[in-house]
């Protein structure tokens, strides 16, 4: 290397490292030499958290809520005293992915008996009066340090022989899953190799399937309560692994993480005080990012009416799913490494639907992503881009994925009996040649052409006949068959064959990315 080139590289090398910390500090308005900050809970969202810190009276200790505006976190505020009251369990609270819910474990005289897990609504600028989760979810003995999984449909939880308020013992990991009906199903005990005798303060990660857990039952153990981490493989939890590069010599469980799944969030000595630090996870214990889709609905009366969903495409179940809030954000997820279709269905079948395809199995990820819908009702001359339907490769037959995007279809054709459809499959990337050059050529054009033959004899014309020659041409112009193919498909579905048109069309399209299959439905 030119060596007037190498303070550059060093420098270089050194910011991308730094970039990259394995341990940073939180920001200073959470962080001061003068208090004690404890065991962290951050949303997925990464825009609030709510952690224990000395400011009450006397220094009494009590939990903060701040929230990131933009970049920057905003000054900590003390949560109300219906909230903060001697009856919690100190540390044993959790957010939800937005972080306008509150879980707390508290053992009210009104409660199921020990201690039960609660919760408290945001409303505006308010946290409500704490509600009881009542059966399934609490029982006769201690129940606490909730975690909900991103889409809210799964919580993970302990269940202890004995409880107080500031320790716990005897305790398992519960998990339950929440009904189609919004109900909470019934408990389930983790396997006995998680619960050892002492499993506590279970942490859901944003990927659905890495759970952190503390014990001071299991092996390797660097002293006290240390962290673990298994995960949910082809349906089995995996045999639990220690966070070695988060454990140390004394207690350490209460911990938490974004949806990014990049740092490890918990509280650490400082020189003068207890602070809250990111430590980064190791690769080989890192769980999956999740990529944060925001977006506003518009259109509806009641915009909130409105369901999000994201599907995995591999095997066409649901991953995520959520509703716009009044004002019509919402907030959706997909995981990296997978192949996802986001839709955005209105409550009324005569509007028309949304749907977007999230390749995210490349190297390069985006940390979020905008969109901006309008949902209208359906009338003449209006147009639904189908994302969501493709075709198997140098083929005109749908994918099994399509399935999913053709329900919509049917759905807003039989929704609007009184209009009829067209559908227009595009291709961006025709091709042809004389000879088939590629697999894609599937389709041939042939022409027949007569040329006349003057037969000579001595120089002499004697005769004139004409010879038939034959020109093939391969080329990729399937569109009128898979606009076929979907038309078919919804006539089986109900559609009465007269309300459905099929076109195609192909253009050319030098650059290679730009290559593709625009297919969509126009209003008549």
């Amino acid at each position: 290397m030119n060596k007037k080139l190498l303070p550059f590289a060093l420098l270089l090398a050194w910011q991308m490292g730094m970039c990259q910390a394995k341990l940073r500090k939180m920001t200073t308005v959470i962080n001061h030499p003068a208090i004690n900050n404890y065991a962290p809970y951050i949303s997925f969202d990464g825009n609030s958290i709510v952690y224990l810190a000395d400011v009450g009276e006397d220094n009494a200790i009590t939990m903060s809520y701040s929230t990131r505006m933009s970049t920057n976190w905003t000054e900590p505020v003390v949560l109300p005293k219906w909230i903060n009251n001697r009856l919690n369990f100190m540390k044993g609270y959790a957010l939800s992915e937005d972080g306008k819910t509150l879980y707390i474990t508290n053992a009210r005289s009104n409660g199921m008996g020990g201690f039960d897990i609660y919760t408290s609504q945001l409303i505006g600028n308010a946290w409500a009066e704490p509600m009881n989760m009542l059966l399934p979810v609490n029982s006769k003995v201690n129940d606490g340090c909730p975690s909900i999984s991103l889409d809210g449909s799964m919580m993970f939880y302990m269940r202890c022989d004995k409880m107080d308020f500031s320790k716990a013992e005897g305790c398992r990991i519960l998990w339950i899953r929440k009904k189609p009906n919004g109900q909470w199903g019934e408990p389930v005990e983790l396997p006995a190799y998680i619960n050892s005798g002492n499993s506590q303060t279970p942490r859901i990660l944003g990927d659905g399937e890495s759970l952190l857990f503390s014990s001071n039952k299991l092996l390797p153990n660097k002293g006290g309560m240390d962290l673990y981490m298994t995960k949910m493989v082809d349906g089995q939890w995996s045999q639990p692994q220690s966070l070695d590069f988060a454990n140390t010599a004394a207690d350490d469980q209460y911990v938490t993480a974004t949806s990014m799944g990049m740092y490890l969030v918990k509280d650490a000595p400082s020189q003068h005080s207890s602070e809250l630090v990111e430590l980064l996870f190791p690769p080989e214990v890192r769980p999956g990012s999740m990529v944060k889709i925001t977006g506003t609905v518009a259109g509806p009366d009641e915009l909130s009416s409105a369901f999000v969903t994201v599907f995995n495409m591999k095997d066409q179940t649901r991953f995520f799913s959520t509703r716009p809030g009044k004002d019509g954000v919402f907030i959706a997820y997909a995981k990296q490494g997978g192949l996802y279709e986001l839709s955005i269905d209105p409550e009324k079948d005569n509007y028309t639907f949304y749907s977007k395809v999230f390749d995210l199995r490349g190297e390069a990820l985006p940390s979020a992503e905008k969109l901006e819908v309008r949902l209208t009702p359906a009338s003449p001359g209006g147009e639904v881009i189908l994302e969501g339907v493709s075709f198997k490769p140098n083929s005109s037959q749908m994918t099994e994925t399509s399935s999913q995007e053709l329900r919509r279809v049917s759905r807003l054709m039989l929704g609007n009996p009184d209009k009829s459809f067209a559908i227009e499959v595009t291709l961006l990337g025709y091709q042809k040649d004389s000879l088939r050059s590629n697999p894609d050529l599937t389709e041939i054009i042939t022409d027949t052409i007569r040329i006349p033959v003057v037969y000579k004899k001595d120089s002499i014309s004697m005769a004139t006949r004409d010879s038939l020659v034959v020109h093939t041409t391969y080329h990729n112009d399937r569109t009128l068959q898979e606009a076929k193919v979907i038309g078919n498909t919804l006539i089986m579905q109900g559609i009465p064959p007269g309300r459905i048109a099929c076109s195609g069309k192909a253009e050319v399209e030098a650059i290679l990315e730009n290559r593709k299959t625009v297919v969509k439905i126009i209003i008549h």
